[in-house]
């Protein structure tokens, strides 16, 4: 039996809901805020990269410390990560060049209309870290991107406070500013101005992606894994210029990406034998205002409760799903060719 053009669009419109259902504000939502260790900073300059610039005097009179850095609006700065946790080499540089972080403006908590930040105060933890994000750095940052920061893609707002020696010291200078992290909290280097790029926040082709509640994270394919990426896709191709309806995606996606999953898997008979179900991402509004257009195919198995199924292995390979190899398919009538010529694919029911 051949299943219909407008059947199968029909599953695999219901499958993406379904699944995006169960991602649903949990894009990104892991790497909202800088991974710091408790009480301490994610910026660890050795003393010969701080910078000598310092605040104007303090309440008490005494000359303010010099400041861990002079990076101001704007500017792009960079650190190298050491094995021992630490990082080394802040500094500034052009945001043409590789670096970890924009910032969008410089705060000094020492003028906080508190004393929580005075000499003897101890560093915020992670959780004042949120905080102070929300109070000092969401509207400054809005602002200098001039709104456009997907808040689904790639970038997050973060704070950067001084090391914990210039923290000692008296250095209250906080930088607000955006980062890409990945999923275990670690900064990633990017070139350019966040604001000129496409934020989509996508995987790469062949990797495996395993679903934990809000969160999406990398792993080998021998782990078990919620789906395979087998393509990106560019929708300002074929949607140039109004942001297109979830249903109009879906309906593009589905041609796609069904025919992105025979050629992955060498035909669509191998398809119809692997028992997975083409599966995409896509754009929200908020996202294509930012400039968002790039989303991802893949390859998946759904269980009939809902949620994805544990994929193990490369499913160009052995494969199994949920411990067990594919169910072996019943044999099928040839391809019946559609309108275009094009033959109609036959997706497991």
């Amino acid at each position: 039996m051949t299943i219909s053009t407008k059947a199968r669009a029909r599953r695999q419109r219901n499958l993406t809901v379904m699944m995006l259902a169960a991602l649903c504000g949990g894009v990104g939502a892991g790497a909202y805020a800088l991974s710091a260790p408790e009480g301490s900073t994610p910026v660890a300059p050795s003393p010969s990269t701080s910078a000598t610039k310092a605040h104007s005097d303090s309440p008490k009179g005494k000359p303010a410390a010099a400041s861990f850095t002079s990076a101001d609006s704007a500017n792009c700065v960079n650190w190298q990560p050491s094995p021992d946790g630490s990082n080394q080499g802040f500094t500034t540089v052009d945001c043409a060049q590789p670096h970890r972080f924009e910032v969008s403006a410089r705060e000094d908590l020492a003028k906080y209309p508190t004393s929580e930040f005075g000499p003897d105060a101890s560093q915020p933890n992670t959780q004042r870290q949120q905080e102070l994000t929300a109070e000092l750095c969401e509207g400054p940052t809005m602002k200098y991107l001039n709104g456009r920061l997907d808040p689904e893609g790639r970038f997050t707002i973060s704070p950067i406070l001084p090391p914990s020696s210039a923290w000692n010291e008296g250095d209250r200078t906080m930088l607000c500013g955006v980062m890409e992290q990945s999923p275990d909290g670690k900064s990633i280097e990017n070139t350019g101005k966040v604001a000129e790029q496409d934020q989509s926040r996508t995987f790469k082709n062949d990797e495996c992606v395993r679903v934990d509640g809000a969160n999406t994270t990398v792993v080998p394919c021998e782990e078990d894994h919620s789906w395979q990426v087998i393509s990106t896709v560019n929708l300002s191709q074929q949607f140039p210029d109004a942001f297109p309806s979830i249903d109009a995606q879906n309906e593009y996606l589905n041609g796609v990406c069904t025919e992105q999953a025979r050629n992955y898997l060498g035909g669509d008979d191998a398809l119809y034998k692997s028992t997975l179900t083409p599966f995409w991402t896509t754009q929200q509004q908020q996202s294509w205002d930012a400039g968002s257009r790039q989303v991802n195919c893949a390859l998946t198995f759904a269980n009939k409760g809902g949620g994805f199924a544990h994929l193990n292995g490369d499913v160009r390979k052995q494969f199994t799903i949920d411990g067990q190899p594919p169910t072996k398919m019943p044999e099928r009538n040839p391809l019946r060719p559609e309108a275009g010529g094009s033959p109609a694919p036959q997706p497991p029911a």
